[in-house]
Parts: C-alpha cells; sequence; structure tokens
C-alpha cells in the first residue's frame, strides 16, 4: 500500500509550475485519480482557467471540517545539484522541487482523508495557481461561498512543528508620479519625480509601520519592488541625459498589511496626500492584489483541536485567509511538513519524520472535528 513517503515522490516527479508548457493539470488528474481510487469520497474536478481545474472531495455531509493545500510549485532554479523532478533521498531528507512546499503535506493529507473511517462532514480541496496568483482559491470561495459553513478550516500550508494562527494581507499596486521637467542647472524650477516620489514612499512607509500595526501580526511592511523613471520622452520610454529634471517616475510597491483597516483605496488616498504635497500627481493607479489579513485566537483553535503545538502567525501571506473572510471568520489555522528554510529554494527537502508525524496529526484531527 501507498504511504505518504511514496505519494510525495509520485507527485514531486509530477512537473506542476505554471509557465510555458507546463501547469497543474497534470498533478491535478493524478490527485483526482488517487482521490477515486483511494476514498470512498465523492470527487469533481472544479474548472478554474485555461483548462485547469481543482479538486475537490466530500463524504457527502455538510461540511464541518474543510483541508486544503494546493498543487502547483514555483519554477524550478537553475542551481539545483540534482534533478528537481527526480526524487531523491538523503540523511532522511527527501529532495525534489515541491517536496517541501507543499507536495509532501499534500500527501500527508491525502493520505490521512483516504484511511479516515465513517467522516461526516469532511471536504478536500486541492487547489491551483497559489504561487502566483490565487486562480484556484478564488474560484472554490466564489463557487462555495454560499454553499458551505465549515466550522475548522485548516490549510496544510504550514510549516513543522508549529500551528499557524494568521497572515498579514497582500496588496501590490503599481503607479506613476509626475512632476515638472527643467534643466538640471535649476533644480528649483522643477519638480523631480524620482527624488520626491522616494520622499513620499519612505512617509508612507514610516505611517503605514506606525498606525498600521496588529498586537498579533506585527507591522505592516511596504516594499518598493520596482521603480524606473527620468524625462517622459512618451510611449512608456525615458530620457537619461544627466541635464534634464526627471518628471516621471513609475513604482510598485508591495504591502503587508497587519491591520484590517488598511485596503488598496486608504493606501491612495494616503499616497496622493504625500503626493500633492511633494508637488506631484498621481496616475495610472492598478491594484494587482488587494487582500486583507488573517487572525485566529489561539483560544478558539485550541478549543476545537486541542494539538500539543506552540502558536506561530505567518509573516507572509497566506490565501487561507480568502476563506476566513469568504466563510464569516471560521476557526482558521495552518499546519504542514514544510522546512521554512527551504521553500522555494533550489534543492528543497522535507524531512521524512516530518511527514509520517504531520499524517498522524492530521488524523487525529480528523477524529476530534
Amino acid at each position: 500500500m501507498t504511504n505518504t513517503l511514496d505519494l510525495t515522490k509520485q507527485l514531486v516527479s509530477i512537473p506542476s509550475w505554471v509557465g510555458a508548457g507546463c501547469d497543474e493539470r497534470a498533478v491535478g488528474e493524478f490527485v483526482y485519480s488517487w482521490l477515486k481510487a483511494n476514498t470512498r469520497f465523492r470527487v469533481i474536478k472544479q474548472p478554474v482557467k485555461d483548462g485547469r481545474f481543482n479538486v475537490i472531495a466530500t463524504d457527502g455531509s455538510p461540511t464541518r471540517l474543510l483541508l486544503a493545500g494546493h498543487m502547483d510549485t514555483v519554477e524550478p532554479r537553475a542551481d539545483w545539484t540534482t534533478d528537481p523532478f527526480t526524487p531523491t533521498i538523503k540523511n532522511d531528507q527527501l529532495y525534489g522541487l515541491g517536496a517541501t512546499d507543499m507536495k509532501g503535506s499534500l500527501s500527508a493529507m491525502l493520505m490521512a482523508a483516504s484511511q479516515a473511517k465513517n467522516t461526516q462532514g469532511l471536504m478536500i480541496l486541492c487547489y491551483i495557481d497559489e504561487e502566483y496568483d490565487f486562480a484556484g482559491m478564488r474560484a472554490f470561495v466564489a463557487e462555495y461561498q454560499t454553499k458551505i459553513r465549515p466550522e475548522v478550516v485548516v490549510s496544510l500550508d504550514g510549516y513543522s512543528g508549529v500551528i499557524g494562527t494568521g497572515c498579514r494581507g497582500l496588496i501590490e499596486v503599481s503607479f506613476r508620479l509626475r512632476g515638472k521637467s527643467g534643466h538640471a542647472g535649476r533644480p528649483e524650477m522643477g519638480v523631480n519625480a524620482i527624488t520626491n516620489g522616494m520622499s513620499c514612499i519612505s512617509k508612507l512607509k514610516r505611517q503605514l509601520a506606525t498606525k498600521y500595526a496588529d498586537p498579533n501580526l506585527g507591522i505592516t511592511t511596504l516594499n518598493l519592488a520596482y521603480c524606473q523613471g527620468g524625462l517622459d520622452l512618451g510611449n512608456a520610454t525615458f530620457g537619461r541625459q544627466g541635464n534634464n529634471i526627471a518628471n516621471l517616475a513609475e513604482f510598485v510597491l508591495d504591502i503587508r498589511p497587519a491591520s484590517s483597516l488598511l485596503n488598496a483605496a486608504k493606501l491612495r488616498s494616503l499616497l496622493a496626500q504625500y503626493a500633492k504635497s511633494a508637488k506631484l500627481s498621481l496616475e495610472n493607479w492598478a491594484v494587482r492584489h488587494d487582500l486583507g489579513s488573517w487572525s485566529t485566537p489561539s483560544s478558539a483553535i485550541q478549543s476545537k483541536i486541542n494539538l500539543p503545538l506552540p502558536f506561530e502567525p505567518f509573516s507572509g501571506y497566506v490565501d487561507t485567509q480568502m476563506i476566513w473572510t469568504a466563510f464569516a471568520r471560521p476557526v482558521c489555522l495552518a499546519l504542514g511538513a514544510s522546512t521554512r528554510a527551504v521553500a522555494h529554494a533550489a534543492n528543497e527537502y522535507v524531512e521524512i519524520a516530518d511527514l509520517e508525524q504531520l499524517e498522524t496529526t492530521i488524523t487525529t484531527l480528523i477524529r476530534r472535528v
């Protein structure tokens, strides 16, 4: 009989990063067939986009416990020392792309679900696109928001040895700041969009850190991910001559909001105020992500599952937040077998002992809930 380690090897050997010539369809077909063959659940494919799909399994009763894990991985890096799609065991660790994030944890979830007996209200969600634009989770929430009301939601995208209790949100925006050009010899006659824009962003960063903090999730952070500017020559090109005052700058910001009071609209309002005071105009505002934070009190988690593990919120965004928001804030938590230091890195691995422990933990959780 297949065990969690064997199943992890099988999943790792199926590429499921999203890019030219590759996506999650092959691994989705495998998971779908595996659930059909190894469980008594009703198993369906939920179409998402471009022929890609989520896999959902239910025991037929109204959903009380939702277990969720994603099937995609990041792209393979160039500096792997082994074939990322050939599972390799060294020093009680399984190496391969997605081993730690999160095909090992996905395998533990599937194995625990397959061995569960007489469940009432168990739903399994295996979804796509978590590492990219959250299309799989968005599709699931859009369809099931009015269909189910889970009491407990467990993401298996967590770390080994801890219970994830929440995460900061994710706001990604792009925009332009326009100033006024002039001769470099008389900078007071113009408005430099680059230097003044950087000053605005620095003010915004300080404001977010001090005014939008949370006692559990920490401070709101701002990352300047992209900046380009110069003399506006039209057609999205910039002059590079040193004797001109730069009158246009483009920026991309990644914000991780700890407070539920911050969203993209509030962010735009703050930035527009700073821009106006710096004699800049805000243009071409575009929002890629506008996702809030998630925080479940540890006491609420413990009352439901009572596992002997420490609690810890995530520093990054976890799309469990979408479920928490859409389903009226049920008890949400994250478990996993992941080794956080190697996630998204070349030579990614998962500790075999952690796989086995996670399967045991999920089995216990299914029985309790």
